[in-house]
């Protein structure tokens, strides 16, 4: 699933989670990108897992990702 920011800009990295709190199964709830005023990322969530502690990490996309 290709994701964009409203500009058309690619995700410089997405937001991964695991499926479940005992799951090995990681998957895609968001992307980020770079914020332009400065240092830091912008991060947009679109869903979220049931029974999710809040951890998530940020990974760069695969080719199939964009």
């Amino acid at each position: 699933m290709a994701q964009k920011k409203s500009n058309g800009s690619k995700p410089s990295m997405i937001a991964r989670v695991k499926q479940s709190p005992d799951s090995d199964y990681m998957v895609t709830i968001g992307a980020a990108w770079p914020f332009k005023e400065g240092e830091g990322m912008v991060v947009k969530l679109q869903s979220l897992p049931i029974q999710w502690d809040g951890d998530f990490i940020l990974v760069p996309p695969k080719e199939d990702d964009s």
